[in-house]
């Protein structure tokens, strides 16, 4: 029979009344049913009491009647005897005094009106009794008079009229009763059928709902079936394929041989099949390999399977073939056996963290150099391997790094197998998971790292380093030597020039002497030409060494260029050249040294002379356009020219263009590397421009202001010019700085703001160049670069801390590079990132400002002289002095206040003397055991006296030939220290 559709309305009710769970549906329906059963039953019990009450007042109004009748009985019988006399018409009256006696208790316990009906039929017998007394005792005519006064006419319509209104009552209370029954009988009628009604609509809402969940479910099945990409199966209890889905229809089209599952596959689903069905219970992850068919490949199935409904009627079956994700399994296995080859095999000892930072994976290089093991290793095993003496810091930065989420580097020793250390350079880098919304950077899963053998490196760069040293001091010595031997030289051809003129002199006089004079002309000339040469060599030691100075002063430009040319106009028209001069009007004043520009000019114009004949040499002045402040000095010529090999090599001492030029033209090869320095250290630089056959064009680009720019140059000769310009270090307020920072725009921003804030500033241009001037320095704070040529930020840091006069001056990183936790490892005081925060760097900067005094120093010398000595080193060093001359006066001072912050005591003799027995002595008081002590010996001591004193001082300093260099550099020590515990 076709279904019938239910209407529209009734699926929109179905689905917007009925909650999602049938549950609550049925209890709703039960609990109508429930409602309707029991309104029913209401309803027929109160019917049932309804009748009973109406039979109950029935048989009142009955029992009323047989009552008074009754009562007519006893009326009648005594009305008898009174007429005849006959007690045989008395046996009705006892009768009907029984019934009256029985019936009047029921009347009173039917629970209706019974009025006075006691009282008044208790008065009507005993009237009847009084009557029938009278009869026999006084005779029946006593007794009809009795009956003819009415009085027992009177009691009987009395009672008839009480039993009257008793049974009206009656009959209205059951009246009433009957109208309350029917409405409550209807009322409960209505009720039975609502309850049923919506029970009866709940349970139909239901079933639709329900058939209409399970066309839904089917169609989600079907749905699923026909689109899952898992092969989906329905088998019977036969194991016969009742239903299947695309995806195992395919599947079966591309592993089967003619859409029959071969015997090797049937062999391996079978038991499992029947497992399934006999327990009931499912089986997943279940193997299955199909052997390969001709021209196919051997494929892997993996499949789930489930019995079908409680009793197991069936198997359900989902398959996928897995053949694609075994084989990219297997090349990841590969891949992974190749990269673990690949990390076992590369040079550094590798490992893997977790997210927590504990190590869980270490290459084959780290087993082999440690000697460890996995179990021993795993975790913060590698521990073990470190030295003690930097296993502390390297922790702390390694948790720290990890806490921060950051990439980690540091160096340290690592001991091997055989029980020694070597030197590595350690790296990690965080691995993160791809990018999404609640981690944008990805989510940290550990860290990669790398310990990379340093050690022969670090061998190498120091004994580059020493041979670094040594070359420098062997250039030092070979300057030195070129210095002092052309100071001998000059005095004899100061000589030989003197003498040369007065012979000269005296030869006018003499006749026929033309070429005697020409003689001395040649002999005085070639000194001359021999002196200039030894000059320049003596400028050229000069500046290797340092040792070259600059003398600034006002002056004006214009006049000097002038002055320039006025004299070398002669040496330019010798070879037949003619002269041009160009000189600016608006060039500014000047600041800076005559005498070196004078010379630059001299050199430029001899070149040009030398290399030109016939030509024209051109000297022009004027402000440099590119640069404000600026003047640009220009000599050009229409000279040979220059080749472009010939041009890079055109700076270098002691060479000219190439050889055949010096055998040509002669000279040294000093006056352009001179010329270039002097350009240097004067904040400058030079270029040239040439082409061969056409001429050559030098510039020098000067600051007219020498105090206010520098130039980019790693030469020692700007830094002995840049220390002329500003204060001496014993004229320094707020402390000395140095800035070393190969960054000239950045050198000359940090030196103006130090500047400002009242530093005495030095600046150096890379790394060796700054560790040289802190050591002749000692400034109070360094600022260092990390990014510089040859010698980077790191390693003047280890330098300076490696030093014990150097160790103690703050060294604040100011760079580009993030490596904060390596700066702070290494002993930095700071850490600034470029662009720098001026407000910051003046904070940092306040803590290492000069104080007016390191403190109070008390010196015990009973030599005047040597405590005079004394006095003057202290004060230099900017110490408040007092001093005393022995023990007791010592004591007694030390006792007065303001308390000395340290203590200089000259100990004499093996057993140290009085000045052993000062220091002991305040050693033994609570207030003075911290008191810095540094013991001065005049005399040859005792090793048991010398052991005592390394106890209780801060230093021993032999004093036999004066002031030793050693108490200078513990001074500022102490000094330092105070500066920092403040």
């Amino acid at each position: 029979m076709p279904s019938i559709a239910a209407p529209p309305f009734l699926n929109r009710a179905a689905d917007r009344v009925l909650p999602q769970r049938a549950r609550p549906v049925l209890i709703t329906a039960a609990l109508l049913a429930a409602v309707a059963i029991g309104a029913a039953g209401v309803q027929w019990r109160l019917s049932r009491s309804a009748q009973e009450a109406n039979a109950l007042a029935h048989a009142h109004v009955l029992e009323a009647e047989a009552l008074l009748s009754a009562m007519k009985d006893v009326e009648t019988s005594q009305r008898g005897f009174v007429l005849t006399g006959d007690d045989t018409y008395l046996a009705p009256y006892e009768e009907a005094r029984r019934a009256v006696d029985s019936l009047l208790p029921e009347l009173e316990q039917d629970g209706l009106p019974v009025g006075r009906l006691r009282p008044m039929v208790a008065d009507k017998l005993a009237w009847a009794a009084r009557v029938i007394g009278i009869g026999r005792a006084e005779g029946l005519p006593a007794a009809s008079r009795a009956i003819e006064t009415g009085q027992g006419k009177a009691l009987m319509d009395t009672l008839r009229r009480e039993v009257a209104s008793i049974q009206a009552e009656t009959r209205a209370i059951a009246a009433r009763r009957a109208v309350a029954e029917a409405r409550r009988a209807t009322w409960l009628s209505f009720l039975t059928l609502a309850a049923l009604l919506a029970s009866g609509i709940a349970l139909g809402l239901y079933a639709l709902a329900r058939r209409r969940a399970e066309k839904r479910a089917t169609a989600l099945l079907d749905g699923v079936m026909l689109h899952a990409p898992v092969g989906l199966g329905f088998l019977d209890r036969r194991l016969r394929l009742g239903h299947a889905n695309n995806s195992l229809a395919m599947l079966g089209e591309r592993v089967l041989a003619g859409g029959v599952w071969p015997e090797e596959v049937r062999s391996q689903l079978e038991p499992r099949l029947a497992e399934v069905l006999r327990t009931g219970r499912a089986q997943a992850d279940v193997a299955v390999e199909v052997p390969p068919a001709p021209g196919r490949t051997a494929r892997h199935l993996q499949m789930s399977l489930f019995p079908l409904g409680n009793s197991a009627e069936g198997v359900g079956i989902a398959a996928i073939d897995v053949t694609a994700r075994q084989r990219v399994e297997a090349r990841l296995r590969r891949s992974e056996a190749r990269l673990r080859m690949t990390v076992d095999s590369v040079p550094q000892l590798a490992w893997m963290t977790d997210a927590e930072g504990e190590i869980q994976w270490y290459n084959r290089r780290w087993y082999d150099y440690t000697g460890g093991t996995p179990e021993a290793m795993k975790g913060s095993g590698w521990q073990q391997v470190h030295h003690p003496d930097h296993l502390e810091r390297v922790t702390q930065h390694f948790r720290a790094a990890i806490a921060a989420g950051e990439a980690w580097e540091d160096t340290f020793p690592l001991r091997g197998a055989d029980g020694r250390y070597r030197w590595f350079l350690s790296r990690a880098l965080p691995m993160r998971d791809l990018p999404d919304a609640e981690a944008p950077e990805g989510r940290l899963i550990g860290w990669f790292g790398t310990n990379t053998d340093i050690t022969d490196m670090r061998e190498a760069e120091e004994a580059l380093e020493a041979a670094k040293a040594a070359a420098e001091d062997a250039n030092m010595a070979k300057s030195q030597f070129i210095a002092n031997m052309s100071h001998e030289l000059r005095t004899p051809l100061s000589a030989v020039i003197g003498y040369s003129e007065m012979l000269e002199e005296e030869a006018e006089d003499l006749q026929d002497a033309e070429s005697f004079r020409e003689d001395l002309g040649k002999i005085k000339s070639n000194a001359r030409h021999l002196l200039s040469l030894i000059n320049d060599v003596l400028d050229l030691s000069k500046i290797e060494a340092g040792k070259m100075e600059v003398q600034p002063e006002d002056f004006t430009l214009a006049p000097l260029v002038a002055e320039v040319a006025e004299t070398v106009g002669a040496l330019v028209a010798k070879k037949g050249n003619a002269l041009e001069v160009s000189i600016a009007e608006d060039l500014p004043l000047a600041y800076s040294d005559p005498v070196k520009i004078r010379q630059c000019l001299f050199n430029l114009l001899g070149n040009a002379a030398k290399f030109t004949e016939g030509g024209r040499i051109t000297l022009s002045a004027a402000p440099d356009a590119e640069r404000p402040g600026w003047v640009a000095l220009r000599v050009s010529d229409t000279g040979i020219g220059m080749t472009a090999e010939q041009l890079e090599r055109l700076f270098q001492r002691f060479s000219q263009a190439d050889a055949t030029t010096t055998r040509r033209f002669g000279g040294t090869g000093l006056g352009l590397s001179i010329t270039k320095a002097f350009c240097t250290m004067l904040g400058g630089k030079i270029d040239v421009e040439s082409e061969v056959g056409q001429g050559t064009s030098f510039t020098l680009r000067l600051p007219a202001d020498l105090r206010q720019a520098r130039a980019e140059s790693d030469d020692p000769a700007v830094l002995a010019a840049e220390s002329t310009l500003d204060p001496a270090p014993a004229e320094r307020h707020a402390g000395l700085v140095l800035v070393i920072d190969d960054d000239a725009a950045t050198r000359d921003l940090l030196m103006r703001f130090l500047t400002r804030e009242g530093f005495t500033v030095r600046a150096a241009p890379d790394g060796q160049t700054g560790l040289a001037m802190a050591r002749e320095l000692r400034p109070d704070a360094i600022l260092l670069d990390v990014m510089m040529p040859r010698l980077d930020g790191w390693g003047v840091l280890a330098a300076i801390k490696a030093e014990p006069e150097l160790a103690d001056t703050p060294v604040v990183m100011v760079t580009v590079v993030q490596e904060r936790g390596l700066a702070f490892s290494l002993g930095a005081a700071d850490y600034l990132n470029k662009p720098v925060e001026w407000s910051h760097l003046k904070r940092v900067l306040d803590r290492y400002r000069a104080q007016p005094s390191p403190g109070l120093a008390l010196v015990v010398e009973q030599d005047e002289s040597q405590r005079a000595a004394l006095r003057d080193l202290l004060r230099q060093e900017g110490w408040a002095v007092e001093d005393v001359a022995e023990r007791r006066a010592a004591l007694a001072r030390m006792a007065a206040p303001p308390a000395p912050d340290m203590l200089l005591v000259e100990v004499q003799g093996g057993d140290g003397g009085e000045g052993l027995a000062l220091i002991r002595e305040l050693r033994a008081r609570p207030e003075w055991v911290n008191l810095p002590i540094i013991a001065l010996t005049a005399d040859a001591m005792t090793e048991a006296g010398l052991e005592t004193l390394r106890g209780k001082v801060h230093g021993v300093m032999p004093a036999e030939d004066g002031i030793p260099e050693e108490l200078t550099s513990e001074l500022r020590r102490i000094a330092s220290a105070r500066k920092k515990g403040h």
